[in-house]
């Protein structure tokens, strides 16, 4: 967009249909109609403010949800009465999306799973099952917009991390390093440019060393008798035996490093904005990345102000699409963002099977570095999945209570098909995909007309690149 008119519009300060379309589509699974109509023409930051400021987890009512969950934090017990076995990963992965289908804070639940990727850990067995990983699911929603000290320090202890890292292993006289490599490369510091050496994680382990896990209690302790208590040096801090106190010692390290800000914003603005330049963060920096680096900064690492910073910044708000500025659903929030506009249960068995073929099932990552971002999801092979996630969409909307799933548009209402999935219009090509469609089936029923429609957008560029 040119400058000028980046100039006008932002002196307006008023949301464009597009804009929110745009908006709750990066971080909300995509805007319902009455989303569209409510917030067109207001403030574009009371658009976001609206979508950031949510209750504290501690502080709601129980919900349906949270009974759901306390089913898998308590699968030895009550796992075999409600499920008949006790609940693995698919039906985990299947409530999760369910409640990003259906959550009232939905910005809560796409950082939630922004989290899941940047600390991605997965169920293996016998350790982390199911209940660790859902408990794990729990604490990054609690900290999902708090303090990034307090989650990364809470993260170091989870047990499910512990387990998946093998932290539990780690101990005086065989320090394992896995935690220790991790905590700097992927969780707060990352490679370019690398500020830390071999000998910064080996004494990293050691620090680490002495936390333990009890699976049957789902509580981790401190050892003494297993904990490193001589002197140790990292990234040129040196000090003495603290202790329990040693892992947050670490953590601060980290964080101090000038580095850390601008990792973890480049991080956000990786997978809520675009792909930024890949040149070193300081040599070759991106101007959003330095924003949000500057404020998580500014702030002592406040994850709601940083995000902030981010939707509100013209680099997000009028990103050039023609620069490539653009994003591919991950195919989690291609299915949440899909049931939500047809309004059906994404808890289905064929759901969790179509996404384990597009390469995303909640809480079984590939590997300790997440899930690919953006373009890499673009594979021939996930490339068809995603399409036949069109007819998985239909076939879940038919297969519903006629009394419970809500009536789909007519046929040839293009506008109320557009306003459904949360988008402000279609492209030519999808105009005429439909035109082509609907002309070639004209004494079709109704129904299979409808069908149709529903398969191309769920199917189509419009849907998939947001």
């Amino acid at each position: 967009m040119p400058a000028m008119a980046s100039a006008v519009r932002s002196a307006t300060g008023t949301a464009t249909r597009e804009e929110v379309s745009r908006l709750y589509a990066r971080v909300a699974f995509g805007a319902t109609p009455a989303d569209l109509d409510t917030w067109e023409g207001q403030a574009y930051e009371a658009v976001v403010d609206h979508l950031l400021d949510f209750p504290a987890l501690d502080t709601r009512p129980p919900g349906a949800d949270d009974a759901d969950r306390l089913l898998f934090e308590n699968a030895d017990e009550v796992g075999v009465r409600v499920y008949g076995v006790t609940p693995g990963v698919s039906e985990a992965a299947a409530w999760w999306v369910e409640r990003m289908r259906t959550t009232a804070y939905p910005l809560e639940e796409r950082m939630t799973l922004f989290w899941h990727d940047h600390f991605a850990t997965g169920y293996l067995y016998p350790w982390p099952d199911t209940r660790m990983m859902v408990v794990q699911n729990q604490t990054m929603r609690r900290y999902a917009l708090g303090n990034l000290r307090d989650l990364v320090a809470v993260m170091t202890l989870d047990p499910a991390m512990l387990y998946w890292l093998n932290g539990n292993e780690n101990a005086v006289g065989k320090p394992n390093e896995n935690y220790a490599r991790e905590l700097f490369e992927l969780f707060t510091l990352g490679v370019v440019p690398q500020v830390y050496t071999e000998d910064d994680i080996r004494e990293a382990a050691r620090a680490l060393t002495g936390w333990v896990v009890d699976p049957d209690l789902k509580r981790v302790t401190f050892s003494a008798v297993r904990h490193d208590t001589r002197p140790k040096t990292i990234m040129g801090v040196t000090f003495d035996n603290l202790g329990n106190q040693e892992y947050l010692k670490v953590i601060d390290i980290a964080l101090e490093q000038p580095v850390a800000p601008k990792f973890i914003a480049w991080k956000l603005v990786l997978n809520f904005a675009y792909v930024p330049g890949t040149g070193d963060l300081f040599q070759d920096p991106d101007p959003l990345v330095d924003k949000v680096a500057d404020t998580l900064r500014s702030t002592s690492w406040d994850l709601k102000a940083a995000m902030r910073t981010l939707l509100l910044a013209d680099e997000f708000r009028f990103a050039d699409v023609s620069a490539g500025r653009q994003l591919v659903r991950q195919p989690v929030d291609l299915v949440a963002s899909a049931c939500k506009a047809i309004g059906v249960s994404a808890r289905a068995q064929n759901t969790i099977t179509l996404l384990g073929r597009m390469g995303q099932v909640p809480f079984d990552p590939p590997n300790v570095g997440g899930w690919p971002v953006n373009r890499e999801w673009l594979s021939p092979v996930t490339t068809l999945a995603r399409y036949d996630w069109g007819v998985t969409c239909y076939n879940l909307w038919s297969s519903s209570l006629p009394g419970v799933r809500p009536a789909l548009p007519p046929s040839g209402d293009p506008a109320a098909w557009t306003a459904r999935f949360g988008l402000a219009g279609l492209s030519d090509n999808t105009k005429n995909a439909i035109d082509t469609y609907l002309g070639a089936r004209a004494t079709a029923s109704e129904s299979e007309k409808q069908a149709g429609v529903l398969i191309l957008l769920a199917s189509s560029p419009d849907w998939m690149v947001i």
